[in-house]
C-alpha cells in the first residue's frame, strides 16, 4: 500500500500558523535542525513552558532570519563578520547569542517578564537560518512588530525531535497547529542547533553541523573549538549543564 500523497506549501502554512499565534495559540513548527515550539503572545509562552516542565534557569530563543539578528544583536565588526560567514556563505543554521537592542520595538513588545525568561547577562538566543519555513514564519513576524519566540518541541532533558512522531504527546496536545514535514534535514549526528555565545566568544551548545563550524571557525579565525564527544558522553550537547545557558 503506497503512503499518501502530501504537499508542502510554505507561504500558505506560515500564515495559518501566524494567524493562530496572534490569537495568543502555540505551534510546532519544522526547522532544520529539529521541531520547535513556539509563541508569541507572553501567556502561552508561559503555557509552553509549564507543559516542558522548564525550570526558570533555561530560556527560550528568538526563531528569527539573519535581516532580523542584524536588527537586533550588537556586535563588534570581526563577530558581525562571522555570524555572515557562518549564516549566509556557508548557509549554516545557527544558534547567535550576543547583546541585543533592547529599546528594539520588538524585544519592548516582548515585555519584561518574558524577557527576563529569555535572555541571560544581557544576551538574547537567536536561532539564524533554520530553513525556510522559519524564514517564512520570521518574516511575518517581524513585518508584524512581533517576537517569535520558542524552543525544541520536546520534555526538558529529553531532546530535539526530528519527527512529530516522535514529539511526546503531552507538548503535541499542547500546541493548537502542528505543521508537520517529516524528518528534518539534521537529525544525524545530532538535532538541534550549535549554539555560540559571541559576547564572551564560546561555545555553549554541540549540535548540527559542528564539524564545519567547528572548521571554520580554526580555517577563517584561528579559533580551536572543542571536539564534540557524542550524544553518549554529553547527550545535552551542552558544554555546562548547571550553567544559566539556553536550551
Amino acid at each position: 500500500m503506497s503512503a499518501p500523497e502530501q504537499r508542502i506549501d510554505i507561504q500558505n502554512d506560515a500564515l495559518r500558523v501566524f494567524d493562530i499565534l496572534q490569537s495568543g495559540g502555540i505551534a510546532i513548527i519544522p526547522a532544520s535542525v529539529g521541531y520547535g515550539i513556539v509563541a508569541t503572545d507572553p501567556e502561552a509562552l508561559q503555557r509552553v513552558f509549564n507543559t516542558k516542565q522548564r525550570q526558570p534557569h533555561k530560556k527560550h530563543a528568538m526563531i528569527g532570519s539573519y535581516a532580523l539578528h542584524r536588527e537586533l544583536h550588537v556586535l563588534p565588526p570581526r563577530e558581525t563578520e562571522m555570524v555572515h560567514l557562518f549564516t549566509v556563505d556557508l548557509d549554516l543554521p545557527l544558534g547567535v547569542i550576543a547583546p541585543f537592542r533592547e529599546d528594539h520595538p520588538i524585544i519592548q513588545k516582548l515585555g519584561k517578564e518574558p524577557l527576563q525568561r529569555s535572555s541571560v547577562d544581557g544576551t538574547l538566543s537567536m536561532l539564524v537560518n533554520g530553513g525556510k519555513f522559519q524564514e517564512e514564519l520570521s518574516r511575518l513576524a517581524t513585518e508584524a512588530g512581533l517576537p517569535l519566540m520558542g524552543s525544541s518541541a520536546n520534555l526538558t532533558g529529553k531532546g530535539t525531535k526530528s519527527t512529530v512522531e516522535d514529539i511526546e504527546p503531552e507538548i503535541r496536545e499542547a500546541a493548537d497547529i502542528i505543521i508537520n514535514y517529516g524528518r528534518q534535514r539534521y537529525s544525524s549526528p545530532r538535532p538541534s542547533s550549535t549554539m555560540f555565545d559571541f559576547k564572551n566568544m564560546r561555545l555553549m551548545r554541540f549540535g548540527a553541523c559542528f564539524d564545519v563550524i567547528q572548521d571554520a571557525f580554526w580555517r577563517f579565525y584561528g579559533i580551536r573549538l572543542p571536539d564534540d564527544p557524542g550524544r553518549e558522553m554529553l547527550f545535552s550537547g551542552h558544554l555546562d549543564a548547571n550553567a544559566n545557558v539556553y536550551r
